[in-house]
């Protein structure tokens, strides 16, 4: 849950294509992470301030043409590449330990064009940002063409102060727009799954959206790389280019999905907190369940968009929008909180109130439940919660109904049926 109080962040991308100037500022960024990169790789146990004071004064000399304030921008760029190269290792350690060992002791390769400016070397003045590359060089950029509306409506709301990262394509601007997203009396629960968006409020509402549209995309493209991978497989450049081509064609199709769903979602919700399960290390638990199992289940869950569709939702919003703990949501009762078993996929039966639920419905009170506990809100009425155990039963055309036959289960769900 993000605080009251925490400003959030907005970025705005402008397509751009940097003058050469400036862009070989940014090659010479790249050269010198790159540098800092193999330097810092090679003495782990030295702290990064200690670190960039050593390597200032080679790092000045190496650039002379550039004002002091690029050498701390690569410095920021290698501690961040670094920070996200020790989380991936981290993260093959525990998924694949064999690739893990063969690139734990290798050093990570700066291949982006991309400097994330230190506030020294940019001002806005007008309508023009002045970049500066030395004290007596400059590189001046007329904002006019930028036809955004959002760029002006950010830049208005926080007084013009954000922060820049230029690349080789765009200038990025991430403004810090003060935004408070009260909690309200009311919330919404909402159960991710791959196929469906199941939605309960506190006032006895429930709907499902249908996430299949974005899931059949993935699935084609999948697909298509499967075949490039094929009919590629020597030249490997060649198909490393190609299949992050089709990466970015697949992120370009699903990404104006989700934001479609999410604007549908929040529809629906209205003027109510949006309660969340914690997803985000639910996907690396699943890996290593499949682990040496069904490579197309690996994939399903890698491509699961759950984690982006709810930053989407928590950037729309204008209300509070909360996480709680996923484990056992679809294994719990809606109704007296004993263990559910599955005899089928969507279906969910109670030993204790012997009740028949749908599991993704059931899942969707249960977050309910475990958000107004978290806002320390008021629980349903009894009314709206009778309705809504109504709206979760089982019924014989759910079984008929399209579903995720074959999809991997989530965390929470395989050790419910045995799998974990």
């Amino acid at each position: 849950m993000r605080g009251r109080n925490e400003t959030p962040v907005r970025t705005v991308v402008v397509p751009f294509r940097p003058p050469y100037p400036l862009l070989r500022a940014l090659l010479d960024v790249r050269s010198g992470t790159q540098r800092l990169l193999a330097d810092w790789r090679s003495r782990p146990e030295e702290c990064r301030f200690e670190a960039t004071k050593r390597v200032y004064p080679s790092l000045r000399a190496s650039y002379p043409h550039l004002a002091s304030s690029w050498v701390v921008t690569m410095a920021n760029e290698a501690s961040a590449s670094l920070r996200s190269w020790d989380r991936w290792l981290r993260r093959m350690k525990r998924l694949d330990p064999p690739r893990w060992a063969r690139l734990h002791d290798q050093i990570p390769r700066r291949r982006a064009v991309k400097g994330s400016l230190h506030r020294a070397l940019y001002r806005l003045r007008g309508r023009v940002l002045d970049i500066t590359l030395h004290r007596d060089r400059h590189v001046q950029i007329e904002l006019g063409f930028v036809r955004n509306p959002l760029f002006e409506r950010y830049g208005t709301a926080s007084n013009w102060t954000f922060g820049l990262a230029v690349t080789d394509r765009a200038l990025i601007f991430q403004f810090r727009v003060p935004q408070d997203q009260p909690i309200v009396a009311e919330s919404a629960g909402v159960d991710l799954n791959m196929p469906s968006a199941d939605l309960a409020t506190s006032d006895g509402r429930t709907s499902s959206l249908d996430l299949r549209p974005i899931t059949a995309i993935q699935g084609a493209m999948a697909r298509k790389r499967a075949a490039i991978s094929r009919h590629i497989s020597k030249d490997l450049r060649h198909q490393r280019a190609v299949l992050r081509r089709y990466r970015r064609r697949e992120r370009n199709r699903v990404r104006p999905l989700l934001h479609a769903v999410g604007n549908e979602l929040l529809r629906q919700v209205g003027t109510r907190n949006v309660v969340f399960e914690d997803l985000s290390s639910t996907t690396e638990e699943c890996q290593k369940i499949t682990r040496g199992g069904d490579p197309d289940a690996r994939r399903r869950l890698s491509a699961w968009t759950h984690g982006e569709f709810q930053r989407i939702v928590r950037y729309k919003s204008t209300t509070a929008v909360v996480r709680v703990n996923a484990r056992g949501t679809s294994s719990e009762c809606p109704n007296c909180g004993g263990p559910l078993a599955h005899p089928s996929w969507r279906r969910a039966t109670c030993g204790h109130c012997q009740g028949d639920w749908h599991r993704d419905r059931a899942a969707a009170l249960v977050i309910l439940g475990r958000g107004h506990h978290l806002l320390r809100g008021a629980a349903p009425p009894p009314s709206a919660r009778n309705e809504l155990l109504e709206a979760a039963r089982w019924r014989p055309d759910d079984e008929r109904s399209p579903g995720p036959a074959g999809e991997p289960m989530k965390g929470d769900d395989a050790k419910a049926s045995g799998r974990g």
